[in-house]
């Protein structure tokens, strides 16, 4: 059974050798960390993107404009409904064979 002196050395060569290893990570952390902050700002140069536009986040695309709404050329005298003739029939002229009588008239 090894001594307590012993476990103890051991240990500190243990402990100092832990804190070699720590010291190298750190420093080839920092040395990407340079890396990848140079190739950051390469591609933002590439693409002349401002520290403005990463703080502020991405661009929302510019909404459409809404679309102009169709003429109505069909009225439901009873409801008040309308119909520009486009798309599916509503169930007011559905059933109806003559939707002239719908017709608006301008």
């Amino acid at each position: 059974m090894q001594d307590l002196e012993t476990l103890k050395t051991q240990r500190e060569i243990l402990q100092a050798q832990l804190a070699d290893i720590e010291n190298t990570i750190h420093v080839h952390k920092v040395a990407e960390k340079v890396q990848v902050i140079a190739a950051i700002k390469s591609k933002m140069a590439a693409y002349n993107i401002t520290l403005e536009e990463l703080r502020r986040g991405p661009r929302k695309p510019p909404r459409a404009a809404p679309k102009d709404s169709r003429p109505v050329r069909y009225r439901n005298p009873e409801t008040g409904d309308t119909w520009s003739g486009r798309g599916r029939r509503p169930k007011w002229i559905s059933g109806n064979k003559d939707i002239d009588r719908f017709r608006v008239h301008s």
